[in-house]
This record gives C-alpha cells, structure tokens and sequence, in this order.
C-alpha cells in the first residue's frame, strides 16, 4: 500500500499529473523554437539555445522529440494548420452572405494577414526548404492538400467549370504556387507592397480562371485570341 502510495505521489506534483507536465514541457519547447525559427532560423537553432529559450533541460527536449528537425515538422504542422483555419473560417462565414469576389478578397485578407506575421512567414515559406527528404515531402503534401482544398471550393462555387476534375486539381497547384511565391516575396521585400494591392492582384488572378473555364466552348478560346 506504502508503495503504492508513494507512486501516485510521484506522478503528480503541485496538482498537475505527469502527463499534464509533459504536455506543458512539449507546449513549452514548440513555443521556443516557434521563436527561433522564426528569428534566427532553423540552422542556427540547437537544443542548447531551444533549451534556454524554454527555460528547460535538454533532457526534457529528448522527453517530446527524437530531434530539432521533428520539432521544426512539428512548428511547421502548426502554423500551417493555423492558416487553413483561418481560411476555412472565413470561406464557411462568407460563402452564403457575400459576392464571390466579395468572398475570395476576404479570405486573401485573411490569408495575407496572417503571413504578415514575420515568425510564421519565415518558418513556413523558407526554413522548411531543403532540409531533408522527410520535410520536402511534408511540404509538398501540404501544397497538394491546399490544391485540393482550392480545387473542391472552386467545384462549389463554380459548379459549371467546363473541365474536368484533374484539370482542377493541376490548376488548382498553379494558383496555389502563385499565391505562394508572391507571399514569399512579399516576406523578402520586407512587405513593400501594400496588403490591398496582392488582394487585389490574387484576386483578378483566380475570378479571372474561373472566367475563363467557365466558358461553354473555353478550350477554342486560346486558339481564337492567337488568329485574331
């Protein structure tokens, strides 16, 4: 019973369990690397400084994560999770209350204000790039899940694009890569350009594919512009 006893006692200190320490400890090193990576960046980072950061161990680092780069997949995960969500929020708000043009501004809005956050910017457009195969292939699944996620939108909002659904799904990547590369050089001009003229540009950019796949005869029109 004694034994017993003493190992309850052992799992919680000061009314947490240890469970609920370690989730606090791994909350505590997301937040510090959440802040280098964002500032000196992830080749600069070590478990030492993420340590200080955090005002942790390193043996607690090895508690939650098997290496910094786990923890930058992790970071990463995060920020892009938060971007879908604030997409997603705006899209379910607006869809039904709004012009389509009304509802694409509004959620690039969204979008670039979030990007205007340096720290998310730097981690999720540069310092994922060619870190190591496992993190390519995690940035490029999750371009391929905003393609997705763009091209099932437009299918909704425009229910008689005049392609097919691959089709879609290819131009989908397009779009997504131009909004993409824009914003990473919107992050390295040191946001130059006003917010309202890349919602402006992004949205002529998508109101005017949808134009164009709308059309009942769209694949003569590109041959037709080239004759004329």
């Amino acid at each position: 019973m004694k034994n017993s006893s003493h190992a309850l006692q052992g799992r919680t200190y000061a009314g947490e369990s240890l469970e609920d320490r370690q989730a606090k400890r791994r909350s505590q090193f997301i937040e510090a690397a959440y802040e280098l990576f964002g500032t000196i960046g992830f080749r600069q980072t070590t478990v030492r400084n993420l340590c200080k950061q955090a005002g942790l161990t390193d043996r607690y680092f090895y508690e939650s994560f098997q290496s910094i780069e786990q923890l930058l997949a992790e970071v990463y995960q995060r920020e892009i999770g938060l971007i879908e969500t604030a997409v997603l929020n705006s899209i379910s708000t607006n869809i039904n209350q709004v012009s389509v043009k009304s509802l694409i501004e509004q959620t690039l809005a969204v979008f670039f204000a979030v990007a205007e956050n340096t720290k998310t910017a730097k981690i999720v457009w540069f310092e994922v790039l060619g870190v190591s195969e496992t993190i390519d292939q995690l940035y490029i699944s999750t371009i391929q899940n905003f393609a997705n996620l763009f091209a099932q939108i437009s299918l909704n909002v425009y229910p008689d694009l005049k392609i097919s659904k691959a089709e879609v799904t290819t131009i989908a990547i397009g779009v997504i890569g131009a909004i993409s590369q824009t914003t990473s050089l919107w992050y390295l001009s040191n946001y130059q350009t006003d917010k309202q003229t890349l919602i402006r540009s992004m949205s002529y950019m998508i109101q005017g594919t949808h134009l164009l796949l709308s059309q009942p005869n769209m694949q003569n029109i590109e041959m037709e512009n080239f004759n004329e």
